[in-house]
C-alpha cells in the first residue's frame, strides 16, 4: 500500500499520528573547539588527492566534511538491527559499519551489521570504497531488507564497512551515512534507498522534502518520503530550480548579495543543496570577502563575530532562478558556548578546493527554508516556513 513517510526530527518518543508515521531524529552540537579541529582537518583533507573521487560518468566531484546536524534511525535485516544515520543529501550510498570491521576503532564506538544474524542477508561481495573530504569508508556490498519507520524496502543492496578513517566517524553520533542524492555519483552504481521505495511502490512520488531546522534552533525539523507537509510551508511559495547535473542535487545560483551594495557569484555559479553539512561553503575569496563584509575576525578558517552586534549585521540574500532567498543575521550567526562565554560563528566556510562546484548551501541555509527534492523532474524547490 502506497503512503507518505513522515520522519520528524525531534527528540522524544515514537508515535502515530492520523496514519502518519514518526520517528525521533536527533541534534547534533559541536563544541567551538570542534569547529576549530574539523576546519585544520577539512584544509588538510581538501589539499589531498583523497578529496576526489570519481563518479561513474567520469566526472570528478567533491563531498564536503560530514559535519551534519541531524541523525536518525533504521533497520536492517530480519529481525531488525537499529543503526543511526545521517540523511544525506550530498552522496547516494546507504553504507553502515560490519562485523568484520576489526581494526578501525570507529567501528568499535559503533553498531555494526551482523549479516549471520538475519534470516534475509543475501550476499553480493563487491568491493566498496567512498572518499569524503575529511575521510573515507572501504569494505564490500550486502544485500537485505531496509526498514525505514514501517516501511520494508526489500532487497536493498548497502556498504558493509570493514575500514573507517579515525576522523572523522571515531566520535561521530551516526553510525553509517542515507544517501539521498541521484544514482550517478553511487559507488558501484547501487540504487540508492528512494527508488527502490518507489520502484517497490512504497510511496506515491519519487520526491522527498526536508525541514532542516538552522543548527542553532532548539526545534528539529522533518523529513518526508513521498510528499510534502503543507502544514509546514506556503505552497505558492515553493519555486522549481532545475538541475543543471544530475548527480547531487546541482544549481545555478545568480548571485548572493548584501543590502550593503556588496556582491559575489556575480555571474552566477553553480551551487548544492547538501544537509550532510553545516554551513555554507564556498569559494575562498569570496567567503573571506563576506567575512570583511561583516567585520568578523578570522582564526582557522572561521569568521567570528562580537555577539552584541549581530542584530547590527545586514541580511545576506542568495538570487536563484528569479527569487531571493534571503537570511537575516540570526540566521547565518551561530551562537555556541565556549565555556561560560558565547561564541558567535559566521555560517559561512571557505573551500580551499577548486571545482566546478563553486557553493555548497548545508544546514545555515537549509534550515530558513522548506526544501522540495524532486527525482522524476529533475528540480529543487526553496519555499517560505508558515
Amino acid at each position: 500500500m502506497k503512503f507518505t513517510l513522515l520522519l520528524i526530527l525531534f527528540i522524544g518518543t515514537a508515535v502515530s499520528i492520523s496514519g502518519i508515521l514518526r520517528v525521533p531524529l536527533h541534534k547534533m552540537y559541536k563544541e567551538p573547539r570542534e569547529y576549530h579541529d574539523s576546519r585544520r582537518r577539512q584544509n588538510r583533507a581538501q589539499q589531498s588527492s583523497t578529496l576526489f573521487r570519481v563518479a561513474r560518468n567520469g566526472v570528478k566531484n567533491i563531498k564536503n566534511n560530514l559535519n551534519a546536524a541531524y541523525y536518525g534511525e533504521i533497520s536492517l535485516g530480519t529481525p531488525p538491527q537499529y543503526f543511526s544515520v545521517i540523511f544525506d543529501t550530498g552522496s547516494s550510498n546507504l553504507w553502515v559499519p560490519s562485523s568484520s570491521c576489526y581494526l578501525s576503532l570507529a567501528c568499535w564506538n559503533h553498531q555494526y551489521y551482523k549479516r549471520s544474524q538475519s534470516s534475509t542477508y543475501r550476499k553480493d561481495g563487491r568491493h566498496i570504497k567512498i572518499s569524503y573530504g575529511t575521510g573515507e569508508v572501504k569494505g564490500f556490498l550486502s544485500t537485505d531488507t531496509l526498514t525505514v519507520n514501517s516501511i520494508h524496502v526489500l532487497n536493498q543492496t548497502f556498504g558493509e564497512i570493514t575500514s573507517e578513517s579515525r576522523e572523522p566517524f571515531w566520535k561521530a553520533k551516526f553510525d553509517g551515512i542515507f544517501g539521498l542524492a541521484f544514482p550517478s555519483i553511487a559507488a558501484n552504481g547501487v540504487l540508492p534507498p528512494v527508488y527502490n521505495m518507489v520502484s517497490q511502490k512504497l510511496i506515491d512520488t519519487s520526491i522527498f522534502s526536508f525541514l532542516d531546522r538552522n543548527i542553532g534552533a532548539s526545534l528539529g525539523g522533518e523529513l518526508i518520503f513521498g510528499g510534502i507537509n503543507e502544514d509546514l510551508v506556503i505552497k505558492n511559495s515553493l519555486n522549481p530550480i532545475p538541475l543543471n547535473r544530475l548527480g547531487y542535487w546541482q544549481f545555478i545560483m545568480d548571485r548572493v548579495k548584501t543590502s550593503t551594495g556588496d556582491q559575489w557569484c556575480k555571474y552566477g555559479c553553480n551551487a548544492i543543496a547538501d544537509t550532510g553539512t553545516s554551513m555554507i561553503i564556498g569559494p575562498e575569496i569570496d567567503i573571506l570577502n563576506i567575512f570583511k563584509t561583516l567585520n568578523a575576525t578570522i582564526s582557522n578558517g572561521f569568521g567570528a563575530v562580537d555577539c552584541a552586534q549581530v542584530s547590527y549585521l545586514p541580511p545576506i540574500t542568495f538570487d536563484i532562478n528569479g527569487r531571493s532567498y534571503t537570511l537575516e543575521s540570526n540566521d547565518y550567526i551561530l551562537r555556541l558556548k565556549d565555556g561560560v562565554k558565547t561564541l558567535c560563528l559566521v555560517g559561512f566556510s571557505p573551500a580551499t578546493y577548486s571545482q566546478k562546484i563553486s557553493w555548497i548551501l548545508g544546514d545555515v541555509f537549509l534550515g530558513k527554508f522548506y526544501t522540495v527534492f524532486d527525482f522524476e523532474k529533475h528540480t529543487i524547490s526553496f519555499g517560505q516556513l508558515k
